[in-house]
């Protein structure tokens, strides 16, 4: 077996049953890296050193307990993985690309991390992310650019680019992202992977960037943590260890997993958006919503298009921007955010709403919460009727790189930048809910397209249980034509 091509509960298996070493499946994924990480960039921190002595401590554990004696041994016990560079990892460099924290060094494991090791995972290294994870192109004022694995010129996506090209690329089996506008969706959509956004809350913050070590905490709404792997079972596995308060947030609450329901197509009924009305979707991702819709109904599921009653999707796009700029501005001088109020009149919805939050307006910050509470109702609402909600992740297959400060082109309709980016993401943060993308298919350019499925808040177990019924009907997790050896 190659070490490399196996899933992280594939080598899980492998190395608890004594097929393989946890050295073995390290050492593997560290000359892949050694050998093609250089023109993708994907990782931009590798930890050899530290990576080797984590899985030759995972063999001799392995060999106290006795191979086949799983229960002694956590569920990634000598798996190697990658963490996105905005998590604190100790003695590792923690800088979100921001050039201020490019000396920084963290003194400890953000919670995330070190819920990780103690499952045994052995981390190879960071993963690439724009300046302060906020763009969904990953470029670096630290680290330089990040290349989709499947065509160079065009974005790997962001803020969790690195690690989505490193799981597409066959450098890690499995990576840990963050999430407030489409973070560890959009990666796995442009590279043709798996990701899971859990529910708001469900996971804890301790220890990533923003917000920035030693200030104010700022981002309290909407911000959520979870894995990119190449199969549901990995995105499973993975939300059980890392899921739960740690004590620190008290927003987080003690709500269960519980178990993953075993369901059947024709036990489903799916609700289906094909475009919202803020961005067209391109013909190509279209004809992947539409194929995949006739996918789950030709298997036995119940396929309808459905979307909430009364829903104005430009306010509550509006109001997801809004909170989000609210927590980026909160720390921000008096000075530096009156800059921003002359773009009140902007043609963009992005400025306009940066003009808004830049005030700090307390009334309009609790009105903006009141229509969210609105928002949450009526997409709850809608999943009293369905199991799941499918739906694009963007608007468009990968783009080639270009500057945030064009407009984003969709079928030749131009659109604003940001605007266009989370026109799609954007629902599942605003209301908390949790969501999974799926590779479903490619565009006439040979690019993967992935969608989304969204639930009900907390119901993250039930939602895996339908990913997987759409995983079984789906071709196997692409490998990137340049990437198969």
């Amino acid at each position: 077996m190659d070490p490399c091509f196996e899933t992280a509960t594939g080598l899980g298996r492998a190395i608890r049953n004594g097929r393989l070493s946890s050295a073995e499946a390290t050492e593997a994924h560290l000359q892949r890296i050694a050998r093609i990480n250089g023109p993708l960039n994907a990782l931009v921190v590798v930890d050899r050193a530290g990576a080797m002595k984590a899985a030759r401590a995972a063999d001799r554990a392995l060999g106290r307990s006795g191979a086949g004696k799983e229960a002694k041994l956590g569920p990634l016990h000598g798996v190697p993985i990658t963490i996105k560079e905005a998590f604190d990892v100790a003695g590792l460099r923690t800088t979100s690309s921001h050039p201020p924290l490019k000396d920084n060094v963290a003194r400890a494991d953000a919670s995330l991390v070190a819920r990780l090791r103690a499952a045994g995972a052995v981390i190879l290294g960071k993963t690439n992310v724009p300046e302060l994870c906020m763009d969904f192109q990953t470029e670096s004022p630290l680290f330089g650019t990040t290349k989709n694995a499947w065509d160079a010129r065009r974005t790997a996506g962001g803020s969790t680019g690195g690690g989505g090209v490193a799981v597409a690329a066959r450098l890690s089996p499995l990576e840990f992202g963050s999430d407030i506008g489409g973070s560890v969706r959009n990666p796995a959509h442009y590279n043709g992977i798996f990701s899971l956004k859990p529910s708001e809350w469900r996971v804890p913050g301790r220890g990533h960037v923003p917000d920035l070590p030693g200030r104010t905490r700022t981002v309290r709404y909407m911000g959520v943590f979870g894995p990119l792997a190449r199969s549901v079972a990995d995105l499973e596995t993975a939300l059980r260890i890392i899921a739960g308060p740690d004590g620190n947030e008290a927003e987080a609450a003690p709500v269960p997993l519980g178990r993953t329901p075993i369901f059947k197509p024709g036990d489903l009924c799916i609700a289906v958006l094909d475009s919202n009305p803020l961005v067209r979707v391109s013909a190509d991702t279209a004809a992947v919503v539409q194929a995949t819709a006739r996918l789950l109904g030709k298997a036995g599921a119940k396929v309808r298009r459905a979307e909430p009653a009364a829903f104005d999707w430009q306010q509550s796009w509006d109001d997801w921007s809004d909170l989000l700029q609210y927590e980026v501005r909160a720390l921000q001088p008096l000075a530096e955010r009156e800059r921003f109020y002359a773009m009140g009149g902007a043609i963009d919805p992005s400025a306009r709403s940066v003009a808004r939050a830049a005030r700090l307006d307390m009334a309009q910050f609790f009105a903006v919460l009141d229509r969210r509470d609105r928002v949450i109702r009526q997409c709850e609402a809608l999943l009293d009727d369905y199991d799941a909600w499918l739906m694009p992740v963007m608007p468009d297959a990968a783009f080639i790189r270009q500057k945030s400060s064009e407009p984003l082109y969709i079928d030749g309709v131009a659109y604003p930048y940001f605007f266009a980016g989370t026109s799609y993401n954007y629902l599942a943060n605003l209301t908390g809910q949790p969501s999974i993308v799926l590779p479903c298919g490619f565009s006439r350019d040979g690019l993967p397209i992935g969608l989304q499925l969204m639930g009900r808040r907390w119901s993250e177990a039930k939602l895996l249980g339908v990913a997987k019924v759409l995983e079984r009907l789906l071709p196997p997790c692409p490998v990137p034509p340049s990437y198969k050896d």
